[in-house]
Parts: structure tokens; sequence; C-alpha cells
């Protein structure tokens, strides 16, 4: 039990630090507007919003707060997607990844619940990351931006493996982040230099977390060692989109979509 408290308050202090600007509804902020479809993305970003919210109510040891919000939240989405149920908002082409999405927010949202209900806090940060990020694609969905929609599933590939973290060989197995660099180099077409400098740091701490995976698998290091690779990863995956959000790369796609 002693080594089981120390390997969750390590991965704790790990990440502690990572959090407050990874899980955020910037982008989908930016997807709202005035056109016939703004009322369901506003739903969206209230949701997400409220996500964000629990997060940090989670690593300010909030947790009645937490539970509660929780509550709130799970409330707000199983009307919303009753309400969304029959709703041709979403252009054909986008119907079926609309709807699966929408099943997938339900049961990350029910596996949170979960682990509110058993105080279990390991990766529960994780899951609501990638849920936010989940929304926010039901956002590019309904708007039809393919471009943000793109930025999105790498950003998804990145946060994925985090809801791996209390199962050492689905984190070993899922951190590798497949074809991520012909993702990258596709997106860098339409960064600033400043951007490409940091997705090639990215990059990099990409193939550093793979290499520490590699070592682990061989007994050569702890596979703890790899909670502090990945940390970096999304250190430097939250730096890109940070200097993305301030190039404006998000808005100006925004106004020709």
């Amino acid at each position: 039990m002693a080594l089981i408290i120390k390997f969750i308050l390590f991965f704790l202090l790990i990440f502690a630090e990572s959090q407050s600007f990874a899980c955020d509804s910037t982008v989908l902020a930016l997807l709202t507007g005035k056109d016939l479809n703004a009322s369901t993305v506003s739903k969206f970003l209230a949701v997400s919003n409220k996500l964000v919210a629990e997060g940090e109510m989670l690593n300010s040891y909030n947790i009645a707060a937490a539970k509660k919000q929780h509550a709130t939240i799970m409330k707000d989405w199983l009307g919303l997607v009753s309400e969304l149920g029959s709703a041709p908002m979403v252009p054909d082409s986008n119907k079926t990844e609309f709807k699966d999405i929408l099943i997938e927010v339900a049961k990350d949202l029910g596996i949170v619940r979960k682990l509110l209900e058993k105080e279990t806090y390991i990766n529960i940060h994780e899951i609501i990351e990638v849920c936010v990020t989940k929304i926010t694609i039901l956002g590019t969905l309904v708007k039809d931006n393919t471009v943000i929609h793109n930025f999105l599933k790498f950003e998804l590939k990145v946060y994925q493996p985090g809801i791996y973290l209390d199962r050492q060989n689905e984190f070993l197995n899922n951190s590798f982040l497949q074809d991520i660099e012909l993702t990258v180099n596709d997106l860098e077409k339409s960064f600033s230099q400043k951007a490409k400098d940091l997705s090639k740091a990215f990059l990099t701490s990409v193939e550093n977390h793979r290499k520490t995976i590699d070592e682990v698998k061989k007994n050569q290091i702890p596979w703890e060692k790899t909670a502090i690779s990945y940390n970096n990863l999304k250190n430097s995956f939250v730096a890109l989109k940070q200097q993305l959000l301030e190039d404006g790369y998000f808005n100006e796609i925004n106004k020709t979509n």
C-alpha cells in the first residue's frame, strides 16, 4: 500500500505544474459566432468551460466541489445529447464522427464520475483534458472547419496516453504517438517561424519519450521515468499551442472557413 501511495503522489507532483493551460476552452470559444450553428457551439462551450473549472477544482484538491460540478456537467451533457439527437446541423460528411464522439464523451464523463466516487485521482485530469478536446472537435464538425479539426486530432494524440497513467502496460503501448511526424509536418505549412521552431522542439520531446519507453521495456530504467518524459512532451505541445494562439493562427482559420 505504501508503494501505491508513493506512486500516486509521484505522478500528482509531476503533473501538477502543467495542468492549467493544457485544459482550456480557448479554441472552442474561437469557433463561436453568429451563424445558424452558433447556439449549438455555445452550448458545447458552456460544458467545456465547466469541465475546465472542474479540473481546476481537482488541482486545488477541492474534491467536494469537483463532485458537485461533475454531477451538473453530466446532467447538462445528457440534456444536450438528447437535444441534438435528430438535429440536422452537422454536414452529412461529418455525421458519423459527430455521433461517435458524442458517445465517447458520455463514456469519458461516466469514467470520471466513477473515479470521483472511488476517490482515485491519478489520471482523472487527463481524462478531462481529452473530453475538452473531443468537445472542441464536435464544434469543428458543426462548423465544418477542417483545419482546426485536424489540429485537434493532433492534440488528441498528445493527450490520449495520459488516460492510461494508472495502467503501466497500456500507458507504455499508447505513448508512441504513431505517425505524429507526418501530422506535424503537414500542419507546419501554416505555422509562423516561431511556431515551426516550437513544433521541432515538440518532435524532439516525442523522440525522447519514445527512447524512455524503449529503455523501460528493456528494464534499463524504472517505468515512472516515462511520467517525466511524457510531462515534457505535453509541456512542449502546450508551448506550441500557446504560440499559435498568440499568432492568431486559429482566428485566421476561423475567418476563412
